[in-house]
This record gives structure tokens, sequence and C-alpha cells, in this order.
């Protein structure tokens, strides 16, 4: 928060929102939910996708102009992502720890660029990267660990006066939780 207050990170807008996906049913293992069933989930949903795509044109100003990170639950649901989002003009890809670094390289040169507005992520970009542009984090998986939440977060927290970034957009889509995280914590 100080470092907010000196200036040293953008401000941020942050929204939570309630996107009506069940997670109660789905299986628990080992203290949080089991990514394959989480994939199927959200690659078969396609009100989501419209869900998170009617947030961004309310919350951004122009969705063609951001230059934004979404992170996923596999490489499934990146991959998807990135199809549903080209599909309604949005120029997107997905990446993940799999994808060669040149490949790597020339989509985050691009979306730096503005050629690019968003790259669907998983296992990736949590930590180590910087392109100061990133205006927009969306999250679209469930996030069990606040280490996580914050490497997440921090991906687009780095001023950017070159490219008129004035604060980051952060889109948290939370589902019904699993029945299991209100006694973990008892």
């Amino acid at each position: 928060w100080s470092a907010l207050d000196q200036g040293l990170l953008s401000p941020f807008h942050y929204f939570a929102v309630a996107d009506a996906t069940d997670l109660s049913d789905l299986e628990w293992r080992r203290g949080g939910y089991v990514p394959a069933e989480l994939s199927r989930l959200y690659t078969r949903d396609h009100r989501r996708v419209d869900l998170i795509l009617s947030e961004l044109h309310k919350k951004l100003a122009d969705p063609a102009r951001m230059r934004a990170l979404g992170f996923c639950v596999s490489v499934e649901h990146a991959r998807f992502m990135a199809e549903r989002f080209c599909a309604r003009g949005l120029a997107a890809e997905a990446l993940d720890a799999s994808s060669p670094a040149d490949q790597r390289r020339d989509a985050l040169r691009r979306l730096q660029s503005g050629a690019l507005q968003i790259l669907f992520a998983v296992d990736l970009f949590n930590e180590g990267l910087d392109i100061p542009a990133i205006d927009t984090v969306l999250l679209l998986r469930p996030t069990e660990s606040a280490v996580v939440f914050l490497q997440q977060l921090g991906r687009g927290l780095r001023l950017s006066p070159e490219t008129g970034k004035s604060c980051l957009t952060v889109l948290d889509f939370i589902g019904q939780q699993h029945r299991q995280i209100g006694r973990a914590h008892v």
C-alpha cells in the first residue's frame, strides 16, 4: 500500500464479478479443486465468456485498446478463451509453459505494441514478467493462494506513462465456491 501511496505502482480498480458458475459440487482434493474438472466446466460455458466480454465492455472505455493478461486454469481453458475472444473481434492468444520461447517473445511484443489485446495464460506469468503496458488483468480461475493472487495482480501494477496507462483494471470472476472452503478455515 505504501508503494501505491508513493506513486511507485499504478493505481488499480478491482471488480469482483459474480459469474454464477457453480463450483460447489466439483471434486475437492488436497485442499483444492481438481484442475481437470475446472477446465471441463469452464470450456463448456459460453455464457461465462459472454459475461466476461460484457464486463470488459462495461468497465473499459475501449476493450480493443486494452493490453490484458487472462489467467486460466488449464491449457484447454486458455485456448478456449482465446478462440472465443478472437471470434468476438479481439486479438487474443493462448500461451502456456510448453509454448516455445520465440512464440512467447513474439506474443509479448505484440501485446506491448497493442497489436494483441489479450494473452490467456496458464502456469505462466505469475512472476517474472515485466510489461508495464499491461492495463487489464482477468482472473478467470479460482485463486486459492494469496501469494498467487498478489503475483497475478502484480503483473499489471507497473507504471507506464509512455502508453497513457492511468490505472490497472482487475476483473476477478468468482463462482459459487466449493462447500469445503468455508470449513477449511474454521
